[in-house]
């Protein structure tokens, strides 16, 4: 005949009453308050840091190609916002080939860059309405040669964000 055991609760001086009244005033105590807070990470786009993720909002993608057929651009924006705070990133992607008739290879360089606050109005505006030829031409021209100056460390690269995010002036 098989028997069983139920294992009682080991008494000490550290145990704690499993009775109905003290799991009721148990669950029934306050909850302590951490004593110190979690930090808050807030993040700029001119100190380049990855700000809180936030819901995408839109997003777009524009192809840039030069007149002679070499070089290519990913020109994409994407705003995201929590209903209160709007970011918007610049995704740029620059490809070149020495002959037109080969396909693309990889990129050249890819290079994500946060707009700053004064440029966003303007980043929602090409969003919607595409890029001027200003600001087209901005891209294919000093951006690209900026991303690959910075990709191959002779450009600091909050410079060569900057002149990228002047794409969008």
């Amino acid at each position: 005949m098989a028997t069983s055991s139920i294992a009682s609760p080991v008494s000490d001086a550290t145990s704690t009453s499993t009775t109905p009244a003290a799991v009721n005033a148990a669950a029934s105590a306050p909850i302590a308050a951490p004593t110190a807070p979690l930090p808050t990470v807030t993040s700029t786009p001119s100190t380049g840091t990855m700000p809180t993720p936030l819901q995408i909002a839109l997003k777009v993608n524009f192809t840039l190609n030069t007149t002679d057929g070499l070089r290519q651009i990913s020109f994409g924006l994407e705003k995201d916002t929590d209903g209160v705070t709007t970011d918007w990133t610049i995704t740029f992607v620059l490809y070149e080939r020495t002959d037109p008739t080969v396909d693309f290879g990889n990129a050249v360089v890819s290079l994500t860059v946060f707009v700053a606050s004064p440029l966003q109005a303007n980043a929602e505006t090409a969003a919607h309405s595409g890029l001027t030829p200003a600001q087209a031409a901005q891209a294919i021209g000093p951006a690209a040669d900026a991303a690959k100056a910075a990709s191959a460390g002779s450009l600091p690269l909050p410079v060569a964000n900057d002149i990228i995010q002047n794409t969008l002036a």
